[in-house]
């Protein structure tokens, strides 16, 4: 799949999420209003880092990526999870565990790392993207197809406060939000991995005008960007 942006009536769907969103709620959820909602903050990755790219061809970027397994242990980054492109495999999506930020940051943008990646790489396409987890879903999921995808929001906690709320009012979802994310240098900024059997669930969803009103009422600024993965193994 290409790195386009999909329209922005598409980001409604993402999140079947906002019910209207009257103002902007400056303060942190409080664990009450968790009540009632597939998720907590209790989530099995902190601090992290997704990396995704175009690779030349999948078989050696994986093995690339697994030549640098030591290298980042050593960095404080553990890899999750491995994903490749629904539609070109070689469209790949990794994401690591980060325990030191700072090391982190320092090892992923040096040449010794970012070397190896571009030989197996298109270097245009190569995004690092350093996040906090902020949600995990707690039900069980079903769907197999994994989107991913990033926009930005006038203010995180709004827009949390009417993810929550609208599944606490509207249990019944047609995909699963495995992870929610802000990020660290742009904290208003939400990444989410979800989950869905239909791939052309996006494509519908395009007309619905009513999604498209959720998402500026939770205060969704800029055109979401998606990708569509498949899982893999590391």
């Amino acid at each position: 799949m290409s790195f386009r942006p999909i329209s922005f009536t598409i980001a409604a769907w993402s999140l079947t999420l906002l019910s209207a969103c009257g103002g902007g709620a400056e303060e942190p959820i409080a664990g009450d209003e968790m009540a009632n909602v597939p998720f907590t903050r209790e989530v099995s990755i902190d601090t992290c880092v997704v990396m995704i790219s175009q690779s030349v061809n999948y078989c050696d970027w994986r093995t690339a990526n697994k030549d640098m397994e030591h290298q980042r242990n050593d960095h404080m980054i553990t890899l999750r999870e491995v994903y490749h492109g629904m539609l070109d495999s070689n469209l790949v999506m990794s994401l690591s565990d980060v325990s030191d930020l700072e090391m982190a940051k320092d090892f992923v943008s040096s040449d010794v790392h970012m070397a190896p990646l571009k030989q197996v790489s298109s270097d245009q396409t190569i995004k690092t993207i350093f996040l906090d987890q902020q949600l995990e879903y707690t039900a069980a999921t079903m769907d197999t197809l994994v989107f991913y995808m990033s926009f930005k929001t006038l203010n995180y906690e709004r827009w949390e406060k009417a993810f929550l709320d609208d599944y606490r009012a509207n249990p019944a979802h047609e995909f699963e939000v495995t992870r929610v994310f802000r990020g660290i240098d742009e904290p208003n900024h939400v990444h989410m991995i979800f989950q869905v059997n239909d791939p052309d669930y996006v494509q519908k969803m395009e007309k619905n005008n009513a999604f498209r009103m959720k998402m500026l009422a939770a205060g969704v600024v800029s055109y979401p960007v998606t990708y569509r993965f498949l899982p893999t193994k590391a």
